[in-house]
Formats: structure tokens, sequence, C-alpha cells
């Protein structure tokens, strides 16, 4: 089985500063999102399922955040059997990420606290935890799983050094256990993080790492579908 974990946000700079082994895994890299106009989340995640820059179709939309492509246009029509755990422009819960983002305007507009921001965010990301370990459990030819922890708590709370070591730890944890039910992992992020003083925005590259030595050097995100696709059973 090939996993891939989708981590949104996920730092190169704190992956190393952190030492994240099961991150890092055999050889690991930044992306380069170069040819977005903007690191907008849903744009690169929508690019990087479909092999090719989504940014014009995607901004078209009226509500970026409810896109969505059809299943028979991404890496994921290749395979037989495959999972796909709440990805953006795909499989996500839209009503999760309208409370996560209408919390994070309260916050910022002083009508809500840090503490409730995080609460809601942990309890989102151990839904989204347990439906992926209880799919590690079965046979799939591919299993996608995307996890905003990062991001959304870096937004608030990235130049906190200490409170981020602990959330680069548990999403270390958790590819150290999709690698015990897998052939092949690959480790993928939208963009990174830069500190605005307490707060964090995305920067101008992605992080990916692969369970085995490869050959890459600064792929672009819309690169990564003919690797997937290469390991498909015929």
């Amino acid at each position: 089985m090939l996993i891939i974990l989708s981590y949104d946000g996920l730092e190169y700079n704190c992956v190393k500063e952190f030492n994240c082994k099961n991150l890092t895994q055999k050889c690991f890299g930044k992306t380069d999102i170069r040819e977005f106009s903007e690191p907008r989340t849903m744009v690169i995640w929508a690019s990087f399922l479909t092999g090719r820059n989504m940014e014009r179709e995607v901004l078209a939309h009226k509500d970026i955040w409810s896109f969505r492509i059809n299943i028979r246009d991404t890496f994921l029509s290749s395979f037989e059997k495959w999972m796909a755990i709440d990805m953006p422009a795909l499989t996500q819960d839209i009503k999760k990420i309208k409370a996560e983002r209408d919390l994070l305007k309260k916050y910022f507009n002083g009508s809500a606290s840090i503490e409730e921001f995080d609460a809601l965010i942990f309890e989102h990301h151990r839904e989204t935890k347990q439906k992926f370990f209880e799919a590690l459990e079965k046979d799939f030819d591919i299993l996608l799983a995307y996890f905003n922890l990062a991001d959304m708590i870096g937004h608030l709370s990235f130049g906190i050094k200490i409170k981020m070591k602990l959330i680069y730890k548990e999403l270390d944890e958790i590819a150290k256990e999709a690698r015990k039910h897998c052939d092949k992992l690959l480790i993928i992020s939208d963009h990174g993080m830069k500190a605005l003083g307490r707060y964090g925005d995305h920067n101008t590259y992605g992080f990916w790492s692969f369970s085995e030595e490869i050959d890459l050097k600064n792929p672009k995100i819309t690169e990564f579908r003919n690797f997937i696709e290469s390991f498909c059973k015929t």
C-alpha cells in the first residue's frame, strides 16, 4: 500500500530543527510552488491532486472552500482500491472548515480565546486521526489522509516554539504509525510557515519526503501525480 500524508503548513525548517526523523524518512526536501501567485491552501492541494495548475479554476469559484474535483481528474483514478480522508477539494468536511474559520475570525475580533480555538482544532484533528488509524487496518492500494494541525495552530502560535514542537511531535508520531502499515510513504505539504510575531503566515515553498531514496531536487507540486501513478499496480 502507498500512503500519502498531506500535512497542511508543514515547515521544512521546523521538521529539521525538531529532529522529526519519521517526517524526514530516507530523503526529503522543499517543493517549488512559485507557479502560483500566492500560496493558497485550496489551490495547491487541488493542483497536487490533478497534476496541473488549478489556480484559475479554484479562484473563479464563488466559495473556494467548497470547490470540488471529480475523482476521475485526480491520480486516485489510477488505483483500484483507494481512500481519501478529509482531503481539500475532494472529501473535506465543509462544516468543519467553516467552524474553524469562523472561530479564527472571532479570535481576531476579540470574541473567542486562543484556548477555544485550539480546543476545536484538536477535536477535529483527533477525529481525522481516528479515521486514519482505522483505515490503516484495511486493504487499499493507496490511502490519502489530510491533517491541517500544523497550519491551523501555526496561524496563531507559530512563534511559540515549545508549542509548535509538540505539534510536530504529534505529526511525527502519525508518520511513524503509518510507516508500519505501508510499503511506501509519501509526506507532502502545500506550503510552509513563517513567523509574524507569535502568529504565522504561509511561505513560498512546501515540504516533501519519501520512504525510499529517490532523486527529487525541488519538484513542483504538480509533478507528483506522475510519480504517484508510477506505483499503480498494472
